[in-house]
C-alpha cells in the first residue's frame, strides 16, 4: 500500500505531461528489456538463429531509459526542483553516451 500512496503523491505533485512522457518511456523501456530476454534465450537454445537483434533492442532500452531521464531533468528545471540535479545530469549523459557506444557495436558487427 504504501508503493501505492507514493505514486498517488508523485502523480499530484508532477505535471501531467512529463509524467505521461515518462510512463510511456517506461513501456518502451520494459519493451525493450522483455525482447532482449526473450530473443537472448531463444538465441541461447538454437545457435541457427545468432542474430544481432539484442545488440538494437539494448540500445533501444538505454536509450529510452535516457530519455526518461531528460524529461525528468526537464521537469525538474520547469517547476525549480533542483533536489539531485547534478546527479540526475551526469547518469543521463554516461546513459546516452552508452547508448551511443552500443548502437556504434551494433552497427559495425
Amino acid at each position: 500500500m504504501e508503493m501505492l500512496s507514493r505514486i498517488q503523491e508523485r502523480y499530484r505533485k508532477s505535471n501531467k505531461v512529463f509524467l505521461a512522457l515518462r510512463f510511456i518511456l517506461t513501456v518502451f523501456v520494459i519493451y525493450f528489456a522483455v525482447r532482449v530476454l526473450v530473443i537472448s534465450i531463444s538465441g541461447l537454445t538454437n545457435s541457427i538463429y545468432s542474430t544481432n537483434y539484442p545488440g538494437y533492442l539494448t540500445f533501444g532500452m538505454i536509450f529510452s531509459l535516457a530519455l526518461s531521464y531528460v524529461v525528468q531533468l526537464i521537469e525538474m528545471l520547469v517547476s525549480n526542483k533542483k533536489e539531485h540535479f547534478t546527479l540526475l545530469l551526469i547518469t543521463t549523459i554516461i546513459m546516452l553516451g552508452v547508448s551511443a557506444c552500443l548502437l556504434w557495436f551494433a552497427v559495425n558487427s
